[in-house]
């Protein structure tokens, strides 16, 4: 009975986040509020922090870079910067506000550079999927089917830090490691008001 139930829910989960991107398109983003150095928790707020390893090799012109995250309950678009412009690392760290809820990843946007300035690219993010490898083509020839379209998804609660893991975006298959422990050390130093001692380790499955 159990095992049915998750299935279920399951099911019903890929139905809503398939009606959740078809209805996303037609909505507005918000830009997430960078946390700043002496920036404190808000009361009903929380916070995600992690690190980015981004597409382009560290000879790039410094195009910035950003994803695109979707509330699963209220379908309300957020993105923010996992790589600031003129930035030239190949990682980055990353610090936001974000109202509590469950998270999709939907997309992933970077600019190509070109002798002529730049080509911009919006990749949607998927579970086990390169989605620079011809997507379109495989769903068109059967290769890969709906039901293969499996997204990242995270969930926060109220008042809390939350960190979110290494995001590996430097190759078409996205995944995600779980650093936190280098990453508080180098971060504490600038967020002085946070205590990454105590954050929640949730990372996107």
């Amino acid at each position: 009975m159990k095992f049915e139930k998750t299935i279920r829910r399951l099911t019903i989960l890929n139905i809503l986040f398939v009606s959740i991107v078809f209805f996303a398109q037609a909505q507005e983003t918000t830009e997430l509020k960078e946390v700043k150095r002496n920036d404190k928790m808000v009361s009903g707020q929380a916070i995600i922090y992690g690190s980015f390893i981004q597409r382009l090799s560290t000879n790039s012109i410094g195009f910035p870079q950003d994803i695109r995250i979707v509330n699963i309950t209220t379908s309300e678009l957020f993105s923010f910067r996992v790589k600031p412009t003129f930035k030239m690392t190949k990682e980055n760290t990353f610090c936001y506000f974000l109202e509590p809820g469950t998270y999709m990843i939907l997309d992933y946007w970077w600019t190509d550079s070109k002798w002529y300035g730049g080509n911009g690219m919006i990749e949607p993010v998927y579970k086990g999927i390169d989605a620079t490898d011809s997507l379109r083509e495989k769903i068109d020839s059967n290769r890969i089917s709906q039901r293969d379209l499996k997204r990242f998804v995270f969930t926060i609660e109220s008042n809390t830090l939350n960190y979110v893991g290494t995001w590996h975006f430097d190759t078409g298959m996205v995944y995600f490691t779980n650093d936190k422990a280098q990453l508080d050390e180098k971060l504490k130093k600038k967020y002085k008001k946070l205590d990454f001692h105590k954050a929640e380790t949730i990372i996107p499955e």
